[in-house]
């Protein structure tokens, strides 16, 4: 079974796990304190999704009030599941609920992330907007990309959430009788 579902203060430690399956090939250990931090004061809704019961993915965003432009954070999969289609369901669920129940209309949904995931992102829509050599404290390059909600709609942001959804499920399935 998978199911999205807001974050609950019960995942915590779940969430943890997902981080350390991460380590080190896309967070450094230095990040861990700045994610228990947002898992004790989230700036904005924050979602897991449930595979068989057990968070597999977590990740939310934040609306910048000054700004049109909602920024997405801690966007994770266990690395048990990377490659299962969770990731980008987890994505399309957020960009739709920006999309539809955002507190402040927004039209930007941005993200910053590493040259290794980068392309995910471009993959489902986002537009490369600049990069910052050495831009984390870590020394790694940081990318950013944003998503414009003008180009699309909610249908479509559903109909992408949905194929992401079939294509967990089909991969939850295969090899069972």
């Amino acid at each position: 079974m998978i199911l999205t579902r807001r974050y609950e203060a019960k995942d915590r430690a779940a969430v943890l796990a997902i981080f350390d399956s991460n380590l080190p090939d896309y967070f450094g250990a230095g990040d861990r304190e700045w994610l228990e931090e947002t898992l004790d004061d989230p700036d904005g809704p924050a979602f897991v999704v449930d595979v068989d019961g057990v968070p597999g993915a977590f990740g939310g965003y934040e609306i910048w009030e000054h700004y049109d432009k909602a920024l997405l954070f801690w966007g994770m999969v266990a690395r048990a599941h990377h490659g299962s289609g969770i990731g980008k369901l987890l994505l399309f669920e957020r960009l739709l609920h920006v999309a539809t129940s955002a507190e402040l209309a927004t039209r930007y949904v941005t993200v910053d992330t590493s040259p290794q995931v980068s392309p995910f992102f471009q993959h489902c829509g986002f537009e490369l907007t600049s990069v910052w050599p050495g831009g984390y404290r870590s020394g790694m390059d940081m990318h950013e990309l944003r998503f414009d909600l003008a180009a699309t709609s909610p249908a479509d942001l559903t109909v992408a959430r949905d194929a992401a959804l079939a294509r967990c499920f089909a991969g939850s399935t295969a090899g069972r009788p």
